[in-house]
């Protein structure tokens, strides 16, 4: 007989849930698991269903968002440049992010919102989304005159009565107004006057739809403010310098709208941007144009009076030398003359306040003269911090730290070419000072020319000046006409804004993906933590394996899947079924624990209450009486008797009033349904079980017991809970215990070896009640069972017992029957 001698026992050690979890990878059973999943199904159904559920009212609730697109190309050309190889305005070096954020500025974005019919919005409100028709309502408003500025941005409600008539309200400060009103006709309230024009619509037609219409008179700064941050620009692609313009809203008409209007009010006001900056440089021109020719008429006056009163006609009667060196000087000063003409109107340009300062203003005036190169750069940096300010007035005041600290900037850079100007006008008028000294010298040595002719010279010198200066004025202003002429901005729309159908918020399939996944990983969360917390008795193998092949198997008895009757004798009911032969087995290896002659005593126990250990002690003591011996069933669970109700008896006398002599055992004897087979029910429950059971009398009761049957089956209390039955186990032939598939714990099996160790119990086997076999179909086998007898390994099948009853089949059945 195995494990009969067996003369040491272990100490079986459990591990806590943090220990399974942190050994998780190592334990893990893909059987147990694959089980605990057969098991959550319900779970996985509801988590999925509602998961799906989610989805749905998430799209059925969200409003869908469009998106528009367009896509610019910023160029500029200039033909004029290269017919007159010239440096022409409105060139200067350009950065491609400068005209973005001059996109993404309010600024721009109020040209836009001016352009577009949002003077009144138009709203249908639902019980969760608001619609806004925009374009497409078919109720708009007409000859708005504002009375009361109060009113801008207040939701004016609007209930319409059919088309012929309508009421209108709405609440300013806390005060209600409302009216009755007439479609087409002029309305007038205290804050607003206008007319609504109304267009057939289902809404009108059907009385019984609940209107929540109304319309909002917009203000500029809540436009601005609603859309700015719907407008996107990006750069898209530098080396082609293109640019992405992209709007996001509910309503897809307004997104095309927006960003269709963005891009063309952006080539327009690029174009009057230039504009501007060539009006000014061509105004400075003429303004310094008109000057020298007033000068010019007063040399040339001059002129003509010294030749008619000296009678002088030309210069050939002067010296050649003095005449050519003459030249030289009246070019010169020419030279000198325009550039300090320059510098006094950058000076005068530059120190202006910081709003009038205009960057087309300073930069063309260096374009071709000697400065260009020693100032480009201070201007530069100027014009950028100038640029820098006018966008962050754009987002902040004149009291935002940021901007008090880049004006300080400004006027520091301000100083800097205020300074470079003057320095360089001082050495201009320097250099002209000395070349009228150097030609003062000259004409001093030339005092023996005739008088006159000096004179004369004199006067056509300052002519000449005045006339090529008066010239070069004249070339400038025709070239920078030309250059405003020939400049042609193109700056083009490389793709052009549709109207969009399909959102791009919520994308539906992708939600219905996102939500699939969070239910399947609640799911799977749900699966782990069950199978981590997993602490039940599920099959032979774990006790095998808690008890490390310490304790004798009898073996098992299959899960009851119909409802157990009021009697639980159940293997006269249907011979060949799976768990009458479940307890053949049990019989049969009962003769490896012991199969001496004589009348023997079997003991049944279990840890708690609830394991079946009544169920197995009425069922194996009928498959015993049917081998033809005499078997009687006594009930010592006096503080929670079954036996009674097993058999379907009153529980008037038993036990607990043969122990106390109150009743004779003949009294007492009842007889079931199959012969042999009698039981003992545990009588009025006694206020002192123990004192009862291991009292003289119970041994009494017993000797007489074995004259009278073969096999003597007790039904004693839990010894998990109470003591009471721990005299009967020790003293049996056959101590059982009893454990239950899904229900005992896995520490139970500790019980059983203290009961071995502290007790000496060593026949002491057990038997593993309420065994869903099904689960060999998930792949967790049971394995075969240790100690006396066979065991089982694949459950019970192959034909030879009687076919289960089917099961229901539909959805239902097939969720919750495994829940």
């Amino acid at each position: 007989m195995l494990n009969e001698d067996v003369n040491s026992t272990r100490n079986v050690s459990f591990e806590s849930y943090k220990e399974r979890i942190t050994n998780f990878s190592q334990e893990f059973e893909i059987g147990l698991f694959i089980f605990i999943l057969n098991r959550s199904l319900v779970w996985i159904a509801l988590v999925m269903l509602t998961a799906l559920a989610s989805a749905f009212i998430y799209l059925r609730y969200t409003a869908p968002t469009y998106e528009a697109r367009s896509v610019l190309q910023l160029r500029n050309n200039n033909t004029a440049k290269q017919i007159l190889s010239m440096n022409s305005f409105g060139e200067e070096t350009q950065l491609l992010e400068a005209d973005v954020e001059l996109m993404r500025s309010k600024v721009f974005l109020a040209r836009v919102i001016d352009q577009l019919p949002f003077e009144v919005s138009y709203y249908n409100r639902g019980q969760i989304l608001t619609e806004e028709y925009y374009v497409w309502s078919f109720f708009k408003v007409h000859d708005l005159v504002i009375q009361d500025s109060s009113i801008v941005d207040v939701p004016v409600n609007l209930v319409f009565d059919g088309k012929d008539a309508f009421r209108l309200w709405y609440s300013v400060q806390g005060v209600q107004f409302e009216g009755t009103y007439k479609p087409f006709e002029t309305l007038r309230t205290k804050h607003f006057s206008c007319r609504i024009t109304v267009d057939d619509h289902p809404l009108l037609n059907d009385p019984e739809t609940k209107q929540n219409l109304y319309f909002r008179i917009n203000s500029r700064n809540g436009l601005i403010g609603r859309y700015a941050p719907k407008l996107i620009v990006d750069v898209a692609d530098y080396t082609a310098k293109t640019v992405s313009i992209s709007f996001r809203d509910e309503n897809p008409k307004l997104a095309l709208d927006m960003v269709a209007t963005a891009a063309k009010e952006f080539i327009v006001w690029d174009v009057e941007r230039r504009s501007e900056s060539a009006e000014n440089v061509i105004e400075f021109i003429r303004t310094q144009k008109d000057t020298v020719a007033s000068a010019l008429r007063e040399s040339e006056s001059r002129l003509q009076d010294f030749r008619m009163d000296n009678r002088v006609a030309d210069l050939n009667q002067l010296t050649p030398i003095f005449l050519e060196r003459s030249e030289r000087y009246e070019d010169d000063r020419t030279a000198l003359t325009l550039e300090i003409e320059l510098l006094k109107a950058m000076a005068k340009a530059t120190d202006r306040p910081m709003p009038e300062i205009n960057s087309y203003d300073l930069l063309p005036m260096l374009t071709g003269t000697n400065y260009e190169g020693v100032l480009s750069k201070t201007i530069n940096e100027l014009l950028s911090l100038l640029s820098e300010r006018e966008r962050m007035y754009t987002e902040a005041t004149d009291k935002n730290m940021e901007i008090i600290s880049l004006e300080r900037r400004i006027d520091i850079q301000k100083k800097v070419v205020l300074e470079s100007l003057k320095e360089l006008l001082r050495r201009a008028e320097q250099r002209r000072d000395d070349l009228d000294a150097v030609q003062a010298e000259f004409e001093g040595r030339y005092r023996t020319l005739p008088e006159k002719e000096l004179e004369f010279a004199r006067i056509e010198r300052i002519f000449a000046i005045n006339e090529k200066y008066y010239t070069l004025l004249l070339e400038k202003d025709i070239e920078y006409n030309i250059s405003k002429a020939g400049f042609v901005p193109e700056n083009r729309i490389l793709e052009d804004a549709v109207l969009p159908y399909a959102p791009i918020f919520p994308k539906r399939n992708l939600i219905l993906a996102y939500y699939l996944a969070t239910g399947l990983i609640i799911s799977f969360l749900i699966v782990l933590i069950r199978y981590v917390l997993h602490d039940n008795i599920t099959s032979l193998h774990d006790i095998s394996k808690l008890s490390h092949a310490s304790i004798s198997i009898l073996g098992m008895v299959p899960k009851y899947k119909k409802e157990i009757p009021i009697s639980q004798l159940l293997i006269d009911k249907n011979p060949k079924s799976l768990i009458a032969e479940s307890f053949r087995t049990i019989r049969t290896n009962l003769q490896f624990v012991d199969n001496t002659d004589g009348p023997k005593v079997i003991a049944i126990t279990s840890t708690i209450s609830g394991e079946g250990k009544t169920f197995v002690a009425i069922n194996l003591a009928g498959i015993i009486s049917f081998s033809g011996k005499r078997v009687v069933i006594l009930d010592l669970d006096m503080r929670k008797p079954k036996i009674h109700l097993g058999f379907g008896v009153e529980n008037i006398r038993g036990m607990s009033t043969l122990l106390i002599k109150k009743d004779e055992l003949e009294n007492c004897i009842q007889h079931s349904s199959l012969p042999g087979l009698d039981f003992v029910t545990a009588g009025p429950i006694p206020p002192n079980p123990s004192e009862l059971i291991i009292s003289a009398r119970m041994q009494e009761l017993l000797d007489r017991l074995k004259t009278m049957y073969d096999v003597i089956l007790i039904d004693n209390p839990p010894v998990g809970l109470v003591t009471d039955g721990i005299p009967i186990i020790q003293s049996a032939d056959f101590p059982i215990y009893i454990f239950r598939a899904d229900y005992s714990k896995k520490q139970f099996v500790q019980n059983v070896d203290r009961l071995i160790n502290e007790n000496n119990i060593r026949r002491l086997s057990t038997i593993l009640n309420g065994v869903d076999i099904d689960r060999n179909k998930y792949g967790y086998n049971y394995g075969y069972g240790y100690g006396y007898g066979y065991g089982y390994g694949q459950g019970y099948g192959g034909g030879y017992y009687e076919e289960r009853t089917p099961t229901k089949t539909g959805l239902l059945s097939w969720l919750f029957g495994r829940s």
